[in-house]
């Protein structure tokens, strides 16, 4: 009679316990934008309780990693100086802290195809940063993914994002990204990656019709929810480096060479190509080759 009796307090009990969301003393994720030169724009997030922020800990964090991995992999490369930023907001309790910088050389480029992923051999590399976390990795519209190791948790090729739900994948494998350019006059094989998804949801829906349509209509279809790092908001008063070039290139009839909106905005080439970089996988703006430079173009959005 006591073991029941006891059973049914710790049901309720629990009951009683509100459920939701729990936030970790510390959350961390890492957004990493690869860009046609091999270069790429870097944004780390943190969340968590009363962090402190030392912007020069987080210089000296990055420059003596860069250097470490330059070592290591025999290549030139350089966390560029002035590309350093940082943001600090609070929400709630917490307090969201944004690291952004700009590496140059972060992967080969060699017969037309970016190879991403002897930086990360380095031992501890994520820890000497700010540990573990999700790791977002956007690429160039005009490559497409000809091999990637380890498996990303998520693959979007429509919108060029993968995505790993922590570092630890990174430290068990030898990690190896290949993009791959895109020909002028797209290959069958180049076809069918470019539409993988499409085409697998085709032989998905016509099997599941064969299994049961009585299981399929009751269920229906699932979308596939595509995970984004929250934005956060501007300070009042304050215009960042994305409202400049978005109001530059809307004064300018929409397009501009990007070597025009540093020289406007009074922005570094580095600091410019992050902030596009930015822009860019918010789809907000597209770019495209010229040359030895490019045309930045305002993306118009439907108006409800």
């Amino acid at each position: 009679m006591k073991v029941h009796v006891l059973v049914v307090i710790v049901s309720f009990t629990l009951l009683l316990i509100p459920y939701g969301k729990v936030y970790s003393q510390n959350q961390v994720a890492y957004r990493i934008q690869i860009e046609s030169d091999g270069s790429a724009a870097w944004t780390i997030r943190t969340i968590g309780i009363e962090v402190p922020v030392n912007f020069s800990k987080f210089e000296n964090k990055v420059i003596s990693l860069v250097e470490t991995a330059k070592v290591e992999t025999g290549r030139d490369m350089v966390a560029v100086r002035d590309s350093f930023s940082m943001t600090f907001n609070y929400s709630g309790s917490y307090s969201v802290v944004e690291y952004m910088f700009y590496w140059k050389n972060f992967s080969k480029v060699e017969d037309m195809k970016i190879i991403i992923g002897d930086v990360f051999q380095g031992e501890n590399f994520f820890l000497q940063l700010y540990g573990d976390g999700e790791v977002f990795m956007t690429y160039p519209s005009e490559y497409i993914i000809e091999t990637v190791s380890p498996t990303p948790y998520e693959r979007d090729d429509s919108h060029h994002v993968l995505r790993w739900l922590g570092t630890n994948d990174f430290n068990n494998e030898t990690p190896v990204i290949v993009l791959r350019e895109k020909s002028v006059t797209p290959g069958f094989f180049e076809t069918l990656q470019e539409n993988a998804i499409v085409i697998a949801g085709l032989l998905t829906a016509v099997a599941g019709s064969s299994i049961g349509f009585y299981v399929f209509r009751r269920h229906g279809k699932k979308e596939k929810e595509i995970v984004k790092i929250p934005e956060l908001p501007t300070p009042l008063g304050i215009e960042s480096g994305e409202d400049k070039i978005v109001k530059l290139l809307k004064s300018s009839g929409g397009s501009l060479y990007q070597s025009a909106i540093a020289d406007q905005c009074k922005f570094s080439k580095a600091k410019t190509s992050q902030l596009l970089a930015v822009l860019e996988n918010k789809g907000m703006v597209s770019r495209y080759k010229k040359g030895r430079d490019k045309i930045v173009t305002l993306v118009e959005r439907d108006k409800k």
